[in-house]
């Protein structure tokens, strides 16, 4: 597991109260197959950071108004068991050199550190970009700026929108936050959502993702069609045949 999502998990825990004990944070870890030495480690990087401090057999947790804490903890640690499967299965469709738009979102941050081939990525996501260069497999990658959205760190706008014209990109690769019965895609914010649009448009292979939690559920924005998607990546393919979606599931 990178180091990013290590310590979301950690914080995911550690942030739902001030005290706790090493030990239970310790056994926490252990069911993301995460050994103590590299947890303290990763603790350790937290403490540095002004977020916990450590004492003998125990963590005191000072990140509660931490803006660090509230960017990395947010979706990372739910259901990363499903977001894993996923990112496993989507890197069986990356082709060597391909270029590739990947958008905001914690199952395409878990996706990009499993990357195992050499390919190139164009991202809004600060966060993508931060996971893309620790990935010696993604040879190159491109960040977009614009106007920043600080609780997803992924940036937005018609500058945003407009620089896409400048790459050809062979994929695009986002995902879903619900997606109805009726196949329509939804985001919760319609800012972000405009950068993918605009994405693609320029593609001919759309590949969403959507852990099997997501479906039969509405939010703020529609702003895609899953008919209109090239593949839908899921954990659970057999949750789809409840769906009539004219869509190749993996």
């Amino acid at each position: 597991m990178h180091r990013v999502q290590r310590k979301d998990l950690l914080l995911a825990y550690l942030c739902q109260k001030l005290f706790h004990e090493m030990n239970h944070v310790l056994e926490y870890v252990r069911k993301y197959n995460i050994s103590a030495t590299t947890a303290r480690r990763d603790l350790k990087e937290l403490e540095n950071e002004g977020i916990i401090t450590m004492y003998y057999g125990g963590i005191n947790f000072l990140g509660v108004h931490n803006k660090t804490c509230n960017i990395n903890v947010r979706t990372s640690s739910i259901n990363f068991d499903k977001k894993m499967i996923i990112g496993k299965k989507l890197t069986n469709l990356l082709e060597k050199n391909d270029v590739i738009f990947v958008g905001a979102g914690s199952t395409c941050e878990i996706f990009v550190t499993l990357i195992d081939k050499p390919i190139k990525i164009v991202t809004n996501s600060f966060r993508i970009l931060q996971l893309a260069k620790d990935n010696p497999n993604v040879q190159y990658n491109v960040l977009f700026g614009g106007k920043l959205r600080e609780k997803s760190q992924a940036f937005y706008g018609s500058f945003c929108e407009e620089s896409l014209s400048l790459i050809q990109f062979s994929k695009v690769i986002f995902s879903a936050n619900t997606i109805d019965k009726t196949g329509a895609v939804f985001k919760n914010n319609e800012e972000e959502a405009r950068v993918e649009l605009a994405a693609l448009a320029r593609v001919q292979v759309k590949i969403l993702l959507a852990d099997s939690t997501k479906f039969d559920k509405l939010r703020f924005f529609k702003f895609y069609d899953v008919k209109d998607v090239s593949y839908l990546v899921t954990d659970r393919p057999e949750v789809m045949k409840q769906y009539d979606f004219n869509v190749k599931v993996i």
